[in-house]
């Protein structure tokens, strides 16, 4: 099963850290405006509390009165959230025109030291930011706290409409900052895409090894992929030799017996000359199986079925000239086999030459590519095959015309070969009168 992209989790990461980034960012940007929002709406009461303090005087009972009123509009216009009011002994004595027939409740204690900012709610529920602080004024009877108040929602307000604009600032800069990241992931992984190339035709069979310069972080393991797949094909071409010195030194004691044997009459004679020529097909055919089983999966094994077909079918009208077949292949440019070439003359040379022998004066070859299989016909106008013997003929070393030179071991190869590539070989009736060989190969 193949696992999570490394770029769909590179980038997930980045998309996951940008975005809560931008987030706290987002946060932290929307407090801090607010804050300042909040300190200069201060400082414009505490203006205000000290222009009412400059108008502050006492009159004859000893109350704080002032001797004007502020000319500030927003004060005299009723309930617009702008007040003020002048307390003494926690009871209004004086407030602006805005408050009308309300009052501010303020709270038990106000430092005499500073002033005091808090919220309250005002008149009609209003949020109100206030700020207010107790003084003692010369010849009053208590002190005196003057108090100023103004709408909170101006505050939130401004917040808002900041936190809007930072939002969509910060959007552009995520999606930039996605995009950044992309791009760089993109680059950072290019070493790993070229490695997957590089493989991807070694795999094709265009290069036996994989070609740098890669990365210095890769390059120890292209430098272990490379030496593997060297010393695969070692492995491989020690297995060939072995196989074949094997059979060359089994098969010269046979041809030697197999002489001997010629020279001499009787059964024991005969049964020596069965003996040696059955082990000397058996040799063959596990060869040829020996060879199949050794390149199965191997990365960059891989073979031109045209370039095989043609080769086989100029070779094999040139054999059998004095029938005057007439050899048609269509369908095979442009194919490949994923295996060895050497096993495809083999398969195809088999039933190409056994549709030969049997042909009356044609075999036709079709070739063509169904996903990730080669589907391969070879078909003759011969006798054919009666239908109860179509399975008893694959079966090993079964002849059932023994005046037709062979050992009988042909499909039996064939069969076994295609089946250690993991494919099959099917016979059938041919729309040519004769039999048609099928045969499922893994397309390279």
């Amino acid at each position: 099963m193949t696992g999570p992209s490394l770029n769909r989790r590179l980038m997930l990461g980045a998309t996951l850290w940008i975005a809560i980034a931008l987030v706290v960012t987002g946060f932290v940007l929307t407090g801090l405006f607010r804050n300042h929002v909040e300190i200069n709406f201060d400082k414009e009461m505490h203006d205000q509390l000290e222009e009412l303090l400059a108008l502050a005087g006492v009159n004859e009972t000893g109350n704080a009165v002032l001797t004007r009123h502020p000319a500030e509009p927003r004060y005299n216009r009723p309930l617009s959230g702008w007040y003020w009011e002048i307390l003494t002994l926690g009871e209004p004595v004086d407030k602006s025109r805005s408050l009308w027939d309300q009052k501010i409740t303020t709270p038990a204690q106000l430092s005499r030291e500073s002033e005091t900012a808090f919220y309250i709610t005002g008149p009609r529920n209003q949020s109100l930011r206030a700020m207010a602080r107790t003084y003692t004024l010369p010849d009053a009877r208590a002190p005196v706290t003057i108090l100023v108040a103004g709408p909170a929602d101006d505050i939130e307000r401004a917040t808002r409409d900041f936190a809007g604009i930072l939002a969509i600032a910060l959007s552009l800069l995520g999606i930039g900052l996605m995009a950044a990241a992309f791009l760089q992931v993109r680059f950072g992984i290019r070493p790993l895409i070229q490695m997957r190339e590089e493989l991807a035709q070694v795999r094709a069979g265009r290069a036996t090894r994989m070609i740098g310069p890669f990365a210095a972080e890769i390059e120890p393991l292209a430098d272990e992929l490379n030496g593997l797949l060297d010393h695969n094909t070692e492995i491989l071409e020690r297995a060939r030799t072995q196989a074949g010195n094997l059979a060359h030194a089994l098969k010269t004691p046979l041809a030697v017996l197999l002489n001997e044997a010629n020279h001499v009459k009787g059964e024991v004679a005969d049964s020596i000359r069965h003996e040696a020529a059955m082990m000397n097909d058996q040799i063959n055919r596990h060869l040829s199986k020996a060879r199949a089983a050794g390149s199965r999966g191997v990365l960059g094994v891989r073979a031109d079925l045209g370039e095989t077909t043609l080769a086989l079918q100029r070779t094999l009208m040139r054999i059998h000239d004095k029938k005057n077949i007439e050899i048609t292949v269509h369908g095979v440019e442009g194919l490949s086999f994923q295996g060895e070439r050497q096993d495809l003359e083999e398969m195809l040379g088999n039933l190409m030459d056994n549709a030969c022998k049997w042909a009356t004066s044609q075999v036709r070859v079709d070739g063509r590519q169904e996903g990730q299989w080669l589907l391969l016909s070879i078909e003759d106008d011969g006798p054919g095959i009666p239908e109860t013997a179509l399975s008893d003929v694959i079966d090993r070393g079964r002849r059932l015309d023994e005046t037709t030179p062979g050992s009988g071991l042909g499909l039996s190869i064939v069969r076994d070969v295609a089946e250690l590539y993991e494919g099959k070989l099917d016979l059938s009736h041919s729309t040519l009168g004769g039999l048609a060989a099928r045969l499922k190969l893994p397309a390279g």
